[in-house]
């Protein structure tokens, strides 16, 4: 691949921005960032030379995107999926997607298999999760470290034959305390699932008779959250674990988790674009029951206070949580209770943070860069090499059009013919996504063929 120069960039990192820099990129690693207005000498770096150009024309650069909780093969196959949704990926900005492994039997063996396919399949890298259900799976949590994967999904939810069909089964306390004892063990994270199952079972049947987004709504309230992610925390306290509570749109899981790193906890939070915008009336969206995801959408001042926590810095990450299906399989037989959570979000996550989060004042690019790509690399291990624009770090990047606002029509690449925001107008689209040096998607195009993307951190 062609040594390149980015030139006229707005280069945003998570420590800040340069307004008018230059990027060197040699043998897909970023050779030197500079200001064009105090360039620096770097040793070694020949600027005159066999660099191939492209002028940023003044567009913020952020790091390549790392979405860090999505699942491929839940609904469609594994395969399949790989290609489209990597495609689909990179069209939104993101170089580099977590995948969650759901096996029924033994997660070791498999791994080859998922090597094989990423390497075949994928258009952006590929970092693994590994779901716990299992007494075999508690027993590869030592090995499956060693081989560099660094976060273990629980689901305390789902006990019952909810997820049975794309293959998630729930666990109980006990499960989960022994759990966190073997990630202790090898400076692992329990990634966890909090939503309380025998309540969740409570409310569904309040909820009886009704077919409705807002009482779907209403089935699986903040309270389940709460719960569990209280248990959680104290459970992880003792076990001395690192702890990741994923897809929080519950507010007081803040105020909680607040209370456990004050004791010295190390817990983080991701929360996604969809918690951050839809509330449980669904009011924002045409078809509020194309959003139906789990856990469900909370009230509005549920919204208004994560806007205020991920402003303040509480919130660690933000991720998808994406699972690509069709719009036929989504809605099932029509009834609220049949419809299949979550949807392909990645090709307009980016967009929609630069839209209501920087350009409505809640964030500053800073923010959004270390949310969406410097700390979820950092917080599974897969820095300096991923999540940064710094000397040495793959050149994994984006450069972002704020100028242009158009509507969302659908997902693009994506096998998920559909969105539910289709209609709402963005702003701050990416026009070139990079990975490790090479142009993956420019102008809305994929022009890398699948099976550039690797896995990376996972041997």
């Amino acid at each position: 691949m062609p040594n390149t120069l980015i030139r006229n960039a707005r280069v945003v990192t998570a420590e800040g921005e340069v307004s008018n820099a230059n990027i060197g990129i040699r043998d897909g690693i970023i050779a030197f960032i500079e200001s064009v207005a105090k360039p620096t000498p770097t040793a070694g770096v020949d600027r005159t030379q066999n660099f191939h150009t492209i002028d940023a024309a003044g567009k913020w650069v952020i790091p390549g995107l790392v979405d860090c909780h999505t699942h491929f093969g839940a609904f469609l196959p594994f395969e399949d999926d790989l290609i489209t949704e990597t495609k689909a990926a990179a069209a939104g900005g993101v170089t580099t997607v977590f995948h969650v492994i759901l096996e029924p039997g033994p997660i070791l063996p498999r791994l080859p298999y998922y090597l094989d396919a990423v390497s075949r399949y994928a258009t952006v890298d590929i970092h693994f999760w590994a779901a716990c259900m299992t007494e075999e799976h508690l027993h590869e949590i030592p090995t499956l470290r060693s081989r560099g994967i660094r976060g273990f999904k629980f689901f305390l939810s789902y006990k019952g034959d909810e997820m049975e069909s794309v293959g998630i089964y729930g666990i109980d306390y006990a499960y989960l305390q022994r759990g966190l004892e073997q990630v202790a063990s090898c400076d692992g994270v329990a990634v966890v699932h909090v939503e309380n199952y025998e309540l969740l079972q409570l409310h569904k049947q309040r909820q009886a008779g009704k077919n409705d987004f807002l009482s779907f709504c209403r089935s699986r309230p903040p309270l389940c959250e709460e719960i569990d992610a209280y248990a959680t925390c104290r459970m992880a306290q003792e076990a001395g674990a690192e702890l990741y509570l994923v897809h929080t749109g519950t507010a007081d899981v803040i105020d909680i988790v607040g209370l456990f790193r004050d004791r010295g906890v190390k817990v983080y939070i991701e929360t996604g674009p969809r918690y951050l915008l839809i509330d449980e009336t669904g009011h924002r969206l045409a078809q509020p029951e194309l959003a139906l995801t789990t856990p469900s959408y909370k009230p509005a001042t549920h919204l208004d206070r994560l806007w205020t926590a991920v402003a303040a810095g509480a919130v660690d990450t933000m991720a998808t949580d994406s699972a690509a299906n069709t719009l036929k399989s989504k809605l099932g037989d029509g009834t609220i209770w049949s419809i299949q959570p979550s949807w392909q979000e990645m090709p307009t996550s980016l967009a929609t943070m630069i839209t209501h989060g920087v350009a409505e004042g809640r964030i500053s690019m800073p923010q959004l860069a270390a949310l969406m790509s410097t700390n979820p690399a950092r917080i599974f291990g897969l820095d300096p090499h991923k999540g940064a624009l710094a000397p040495g770090a793959d050149a994994d990047l984006v450069i972002v059009d704020t100028e242009t606002t158009h509507a969302v029509e659908r997902c693009p690449h994506s096998a998920c013919d559909y969105t539910p925001y289709a209609g709402h107008e963005l702003t701050g689209w990416p026009v070139l996504t990079m990975l490790r040096g090479k142009v993956v998607m420019e102008a809305g195009e994929i022009v890398a063929a699948p099976g550039y993307g690797r896995v990376v951190g996972v041997t």
